[in-house]
């Protein structure tokens, strides 16, 4: 770690205002996978994340990312970015713990499902076949609810905010059994939100409470009498090789051994450029997620899931048990599915992923994807949760960025135009997209025949000045790749088809992946398209 100043930046980063975040960067190879051992592939991967996610980071403002990357039936990398405690200035490394948020459901539906396999309980049971100290019924009727419905979230509960609180939550089973006598869960004086709100099966309405009853029906069914966070540990994480993390009913010291509690990162909730640590939040609903753990541990469960329920040898479930997770219970519409707790996209088509995300009030924002196609799984955690947009599906997160970056890579490769490119700095690479956007509007766009010539470049060289250019940021300007985009695309056809063929090329000197991100880096929206693209056709 070189020293380097933090700077919280706004929403959206232009040119004018890059930070410079390469200095906070630690990048670092996983021991299970020695880099002698990585294809080609994997490697160029793992250099474009290098180079990638620190400017992801600055236009979207994290104070600290890890994550990490299975593939083969290993950890192929596990990267590190910004920090893990803004005041004290502490790294982020890989062996920074987060607080998984509602990644931590995938856990607890793979406990029901080990317990399903096992002849303990049945997938469409009714739930009150198994409790004994409460019943639970839904007022709306029609039916009894199922282990199915909880894991669809179509019990008929409403949405909740998994009985968050400063104080130490009661015991689970305690903790249930006063919540299902209430009408109402607990967000604005108990007014706002019914229990129920559906009939049984009618609607998907997403219910950490839900889960919490998932866990509850784990802990009590059981043949070994294990508490939920003793059976996660036995079944899922100690078997899956997770040594930093657990599921404890408590993320604090006396619950958490110090060897991970001493490397949780702060959370920070976000108001734009400004990142306030917020006050611990207990969850009574903790078998909805209270996984504490690092990327590194958890994508071993992606891994798994992407061979047949099998990780190094140890056979999580069988392979039809995870086909039937992952297979499509409810469709959003738009490519959006719901399998059994999994978050499905692209189903049945090139593309298809499965994961959750996980958001920990009110500092974390976490997801868990794996990519079946490329036989590639990936765990993002970031100590931040965007207040501003708190509830809102377009809250601020590098993680989409990241993860769009990884799925464009992947389709890259299957088409094999990814080239062997020379090391370039983010300021070499904008600097190249502006020459090929130069000549693209200058020859293309306005059609002049007149070649640009030498003498031009070196004029606009010259002249190029940056504004608002401030001490703690870094210079985005370079005139080699502003040279070599203006060569490059000189030599294009200037129509554009010929234009986006080269975009598509192995002539292109930037990865494709990085089209995107580079753009918004000089305020465009979207990728760089020729600008006919751009004109409404009544005026073209």
């Amino acid at each position: 770690m070189s020293s380097g100043k933090w700077v919280l930046l706004p929403l959206k980063t232009t040119l004018r205002t890059m930070v410079l975040l390469l200095a906070l960067c630690t990048a670092i190879i996983s021991p299970a996978r020695s880099p002698q051992q990585l294809t080609s592939s994997d490697t160029r991967l793992i250099n474009a994340l290098k180079s990638f996610v620190p400017f992801a980071m600055q236009q979207n403002g994290p104070p600290g990312l890890n994550l990490a990357i299975c593939r083969h039936g290993d950890v192929i990398w596990e990267g590190a970015f910004g920090y893990a405690d803004l005041s004290t200035k502490t790294p982020m490394t890989p062996q920074t713990v987060f607080h998984s948020g509602s990644i931590g459901k995938t856990f607890t539906a793979t406990a029901i499902m080990q317990l399903v396999e096992q002849g303990v309980i049945s997938l469409d049971d009714p739930i009150n076949k198994y409790l004994k100290k409460f019943k639970v019924t839904n007022p709306l009727g029609d039916r009894e609810i199922t282990f199915r419905d909880l894991l669809t979230h179509r019990s008929g509960l409403t949405s909740n905010a998994a009985g968050s609180e400063f104080a130490l939550p009661a015991p689970l089973e305690s903790h249930l059994t006063d919540e299902y006598s209430r009408k109402f869960f607990e967000p604005y004086d108990s007014t706002y939100l019914p229990l129920w709100t559906a009939k049984v099966g009618d609607k998907f309405q997403y219910s950490n409470f839900g889960l919490a009853t998932l866990g509850y029906l784990v802990e009590i069914t059981n043949p070994e009498g294990l508490t939920f966070s003793q059976y996660i540990q036995k079944h899922i994480m100690d078997p899956l090789g997770m040594k930093s993390s657990m599921y404890p009913p408590v993320q604090d010291a006396a619950h958490v051994p110090p060897e991970i509690f001493s490397r949780l990162s702060k959370g920070y909730a976000v108001f734009g450029p400004i990142a306030i640590p917020t006050p611990t939040i207990y969850f009574a609903d903790y078998p909805a997620g209270t996984v504490v753990g690092t990327p590194g541990d958890l994508v071993h469960l992606a891994a798994a899931y992407l061979n047949n329920g099998n990780f190094h040898g140890y056979q999580l479930l069988k392979p039809e048990t995870v086909g039937l997770l992952l297979s499509q219970q409810i469709d959003f519409g738009n490519g959006s599915a719901l399998g059994l707790i999994w978050q499905l996209r692209n189903v049945g088509k090139p593309g298809f992923t499965f994961g959750h995300g996980g958001l920990h009030m009110f500092g974390w924002t976490n997801d868990l994807r794996a990519f079946p196609e490329h036989d590639l799984g990936l765990a993002i955690a970031t100590n931040e949760w965007d207040m501003v947009h708190y509830g809102d599906a377009t809250f601020r997160s590098t993680i989409p960025v990241i993860e769009s970056f990884i799925a464009a890579w992947l389709e890259s490769e299957k088409k094999d135009i990814h080239t062997v490119q020379p090391d370039r700095s983010w300021s070499w690479k904008t600097s190249y997209i502006i020459g090929l956007i130069v000549v693209e509007r200058l020859k293309g766009g306005l059609g002049i025949r007149t070649p640009i010539n030498h003498e031009m470049v070196e004029a606009m060289i010259r002249g190029t000045r940056l504004q608002y250019l401030g001490k703690d940021q870094v210079d985005p300007w370079d005139p080699s790749g502003f040279r070599t985009g203006i060569d490059d695309m000189s030599k294009v056809t200037m129509t554009p088809d010929g234009i986006r063929a080269f975009m598509q090329s192995k002539q292109l000197q930037v990865a494709p992946e990085e089209l995107e991100i580079l753009y918004r880096e000089l305020g465009g929206h979207g990728v760089f398209l020729p600008w006919p693209e751009f004109v409404p056709p009544a005026s073209r």
